[in-house]
């Protein structure tokens, strides 16, 4: 701890009277009285007990947060301050600790329950340590008495609040210095910190170790405590030997003996991950204001395109970060292939091949196969001459995903000083699936009303397709009608030709992934696989499947996909799941889309009379409806004057040939 030095400069009336004064003084401030000196005018509460949980010494802060005077706490068992239901516990923990030497819990600012004298319970932060005198073992704890910010704890306003809150520990630097700021007494703690010797610090002004800039405020500070007694709390950044400055929490309190105040002591504490978490808050309420403009220009945006230009350009922009780029991800993971970039994007992009840091491992492949936000620190020497100013940067790659479904990545740049933690990783993750959400929607929206779409063609081999597989051990060909995912069920429906639907479900039972193979015709089967294939890999990326045949153990898909669309990421997708397969063609097509006057023109020129009033007759009757129905069959047959029978027929036939024109006319020929 700490050494006492002798106080020098004190002004008296003649030589008689200082010498009388200079001897009592150094009696008063021996190293002993000196060090109670210090404790007993602590703002924290002192509680020193032996190894029976004898209290052998007690502050007179004790009496502030327990009720007790110090005296009366002397010889009493350290029990009496703690409520009953938790003594049990102490008496069991402090026993362990005795015998084995192991703590059970981390000594410092332990969050604990005391009692106080009148029976009421006092929230606590408890800092414990272990010390030996003259052979016998003792426990020391700094006791804060936390309840005005336990009651605030539910109040706080802001989560910065909060987080100052929750960083309000106990102060490790302990110092004392004379009005004439000569230091005193210090703990070894102010060594380590500052990197000074005992002599260095001896010889110093304690505004030596604090900012130029903050001296005013010190200066006014210490005012406050030497003339009015105050116990004050300042911030300043403390300077080490080394010139570094740590930002550091000052409480200082008046020294005090025979009523007079005669020097300041006080404790400090490092406040810099309180500073770096304030910083982060500052930080995030920025981004969410940027992230809020990005989800509007979201909602607007219409193409795939439009939604990169507009991420980017907002993210730079409005300040949140010094470069974006949006795009696809080439065949190895690496490179990016640019949809639209702000800033420093475009460098990003020309360093992402080299995975932005030396001999570091490609981020952009670490996202896309992880899905989940990676962070370079350093990048590459490359990137920073390629960027005016240079400068240390951080990147963040983050993987755009919906269902499931890659739609490239997002990748962003900052030159903060704390780069991008990791409450920050977590926004942009949540950014990118927002950003995938909306690129999905963007291409159904595409594909659905566009009236140029994107057509390819694949041809697949790979028996982990479970149609492949059927077919070859067939030998037979299968066309697809319709594929049907509902939930975990992926249903298919096929046309057989080559070989019975015996047959076919006999060559099924060998592929495990299909769990059901029923015959609905004796040419048409319904299939059920345990998992997706091909055709839902296809709408995952939002293309559409409008054919497909697997003859023998080779099938072709073909598939209509936005016009805009990064078909080679569609392509890459699929041989990623099935690595058997190729694109064999692909070309632009023009659509022509039936407008719904169109569609019920075409279905009401396509059902007789008789169709459409039994078709009419039922929907206005409440035949649909349900589950509270509001006719049957038999009621709506009465309607129209014919059997109930007859009335089943022609609706069951107006009801296909609706859903015939729905679809495309895709499905089973059936009576007209």
């Amino acid at each position: 701890m700490s050494r006492n030095v002798e106080p020098q400069g004190w002004e008296w009336g003649d030589a008689a009277a200082a010498n009388a004064v200079d001897e009592s003084f150094a009696e008063v401030v021996g190293e002993t009285v000196f060090s109670e000196l210090l404790v007993a005018s602590a703002p924290e509460c002192f509680l020193v007990a032996d190894d029976e949980g004898r209290i052998v010494f007690a502050n007179p802060a004790v009496e502030s947060v327990f009720g007790y005077d110090p005296e009366a706490l002397v010889d009493r068992s350290l029990r009496s301050l703690i409520p009953d239901r938790f003594r049990a516990a102490h008496r069991e923990a402090f026993r362990s600790y005795l015998d084995t030497g192991q703590r059970t819990v981390d000594w410092n600012d332990l969050r604990l329950v005391g009692r106080h004298c009148e029976g009421h319970e006092v929230p606590l932060a408890v800092w414990f340590r272990e010390f030996a005198h003259r052979g016998e073992q003792y426990f020391v704890g700094v006791v804060r008495d936390i309840s005005t910010r336990v009651e605030q704890r539910g109040e706080l306003a802001s989560e910065r609040a909060f987080v100052e809150s929750m960083f309000d520990a106990l102060p490790d630097v302990v110092y004392a210095f004379d009005p004439e700021g000569r230091m005193l007494r210090w703990n070894d703690r102010l060594n380590e910190v500052t990197g000074y010797s005992d002599d260095g610090i001896e010889s110093r002004d304690p505004f030596d170790f604090l900012a130029d800039d903050d001296h005013g405020r010190i200066a006014t500070a210490i005012s406050c405590v030497l003339s009015a007694g105050r116990v004050v709390t300042v911030e300043s950044d403390l300077v080490t030997a080394d010139g570094e400055t740590i930002p550091y929490e000052f409480t200082g309190a008046p020294l005090v003996t025979d009523g007079e105040v005669v020097g300041v002591t006080g404790v400090g504490r490092d406040i810099s991950e309180r500073k770096r978490y304030e910083a982060t808050l500052e930080r995030l309420d920025d981004l969410n204001t940027v992230i809020r403009s990005v989800d509007r220009a979201l909602v607007e945006a219409t193409t795939r395109g439009e939604i990169a230009r507009e991420v980017c350009s907002r993210l730079v922009g409005e300040g949140a970060y010094c470069g974006a780029v949006i795009g696809s991800v080439d065949a190895d993971g690496g490179a990016i292939d640019v949809d639209a970039a702000a800033g420093l994007g475009e460098s990003m992009a020309e360093a992402a091949g080299d995975g932005f840091a030396d001999g570091a491992p490609s981020s952009v492949a670490a996202a896309i196969e992880s899905e989940s936000v990676q962070v370079v620190d350093g990048v590459t020497s490359d990137f920073r001459e390629a960027v005016d100013g240079g400068g240390d940067r951080t990147i963040a790659v983050v993987p755009l995903v919906a269902d499931d479904r890659r739609f490239g990545l997002l990748a962003v740049c900052t030159d903060r000083v704390h780069g991008i933690p990791d409450r920050e990783r977590a926004v942009l993750g949540e950014l990118g699936a927002t950003i995938g959400n909306a690129v999905q929607s963007a291409l159904t929206r595409q594909l659905l009303h566009s009236d140029t779409i994107t057509e390819i063609e694949l041809r697949a081999t790979d028996d982990d397709v479970p149609f492949v597989a059927v077919s070859a051990a067939a030998d037979c060909r299968l066309e697809l009608e319709r594929a049907v995912t509902f939930g975990d069920e992926h249903v298919f429906f096929f046309s057989v030709d080559g070989a019975s639907t015996e047959a076919v479900r006999e060559a099924a039972a060998s592929v495990s992934s299909i769990s059901n193979v029923a015959a609905l015709t004796d040419e048409r089967i319904e299939l059920r696989a345990a998992q997706g294939t091909i055709t839902s890999v296809l709408t995952d990326l939002g293309a559409r499947t409008t054919a497909g045949v697997a003859d023998r153990g080779a099938a072709t898909i073909t598939a209509e996909l936005p016009s805009d669309a990064a078909v080679r990421e569609a392509v890459d997708a699929v041989q990623s799941a099935y690595p058997d397969t190729e694109l064999v063609a692909r070309r632009e097509a023009e659509r022509s889309l039936r407008t719904p006057s169109e569609l019920r023109q075409g279905l009401a020129a396509d059902l007789t009379d008789k169709q459409q009033a039994a078709l009419e007759a039922a929907y206005f009757s409440g035949y649909f409806e349900w589950p509270a129905r509001t006719s049957d069959a038999g009621g709506v047959a009465d309607t129209l004057d014919i059997a109930p029978q007859t009335f089943h027929q022609h609706l069951r036939v107006a009801e296909r040939k609706l859903l015939a024109a729905l679809f495309d006319g895709a499905g089973p020929e059936g009576s007209r």
